[in-house]
């Protein structure tokens, strides 16, 4: 195993145990959902995971048009079409804000920059330097996790708010190419991916088999056209199997799209796990998307910045706010 995995398992470890086994009061060691992607991810990226099962689900919700093959074949191809004429040459800054059991988060994403910060939420209030909920105050600023200009270059951030503390890493990880594999279509299960190119996404999702149209759903009095990807399963590595007593995790995901841009409009993800005496565990999480203009203050949104007096350590694992619990 190289170095670059071994910190990447590390760190999905502890946030997926901080995620099961939080006491309460606990101001969520790391994002519930997002450390969940970065857990069943490592476990995939050491070869511990396999994707046993990716079934279609045909005419949820909405108005059903693909009640036949060929009928959900035609429309396929029609999206398709219209997907590589209305997303050529799109230049929008992604602002997603997510609605999750847990709390709020915010994604900014433009071309390869991107942040995704968390706050406590208002049941949680003012977090303890130890990462602790007070339940008092309002919800503030926990963490943030993305791409950081440093020296002139784009450098993956960390950054946790409640003690003060950042890390570094010029180890990117890339945001998925499409949901054709099983590691694309679990990242579609936890928050919003920095996905680059929303029209290649779709395009490839829907090409391969990894997603359908199942219908047109109205939000916000627009007319959606609703593209649902096909649950995947993975097996959870011994490790992680242990960690947190179940063994399998299963990913499920849907975009709503603008029929005229296709650039999504609204975005659910849900990651399960199953299959041993733990009880089972359902995340979800809902966001809705706004395309912003890419002004020099809207790119910058894009970017985690580190606050003054913040103090640099080795990794997002050794800080105590996520070690201890």
């Amino acid at each position: 195993m190289n170095t670059d995995v071994e910190e990447l398992l590390a760190e999905g470890m502890q946030r997926f145990t901080a995620e099961v086994q939080a006491p309460a009061g606990l101001a969520r060691a790391a994002s519930r959902l997002h450390r969940r992607r970065l857990a069943v991810r490592a476990a995939i990226a050491c070869g511990t995971a396999a994707a046993v099962a990716a079934v279609a689900v045909w005419g949820v919700g909405g108005p059903a048009r693909t009640g036949a093959r060929g009928s959900q074949a035609h429309e396929v191809a029609y999206v398709i079409t219209r997907v590589e004429n209305a997303l050529a040459g799109a230049n929008l800054v992604f602002e997603g804000r997510t609605a999750t059991a847990s709390g709020p988060s915010i994604t900014w994403a433009y071309g390869s920059r991107h942040r995704w910060e968390e706050f406590t939420g208002r049941g949680c209030g003012h977090a303890l330097p130890n990462g602790w909920c007070t339940h008092r105050g309002g919800s503030e600023r926990y963490l943030a996790e993305g791409t950081a200009l440093i020296d002139g270059k784009l450098t993956d951030a960390y950054v946790t708010y409640f003690d003060r503390k950042y890390s570094l890493s010029h180890r990117r990880v890339l945001p998925p190419a499409d949901a054709c594999s099983a590691t694309g279509a679990l990242e579609m299960g936890g928050p919003p991916a920095p996905i680059n190119h929303w029209s290649d996404f779709i395009n490839q999702s829907l090409a391969c088999g990894a997603a359908s149209v199942t219908g047109h759903v109205w939000i916000g009095g627009v007319e959606t056209t609703k593209i649902t990807g096909s649950p995947v399963t993975v097996r959870l590595s011994a490790d992680y199997a242990k960690v947190v007593h179940e063994k399998w995790a299963r990913a499920r995901w849907t975009l709503y799209v603008n029929p005229r841009t296709y650039l999504p409009v609204r975005m659910v993800g849900s990651t399960q796990t199953f299959g041993g005496p733990g009880g089972g565990t359902l995340f979800k999480s809902v966001t809705d998307v706004r395309w912003l203009r890419p002004t020099t203050a809207n790119v910058r949104k894009a970017l985690v910045t580190i606050p003054p007096g913040f103090h640099r350590v080795s990794s997002p694992a050794a800080r105590p706010g996520l070690a201890s619990q």
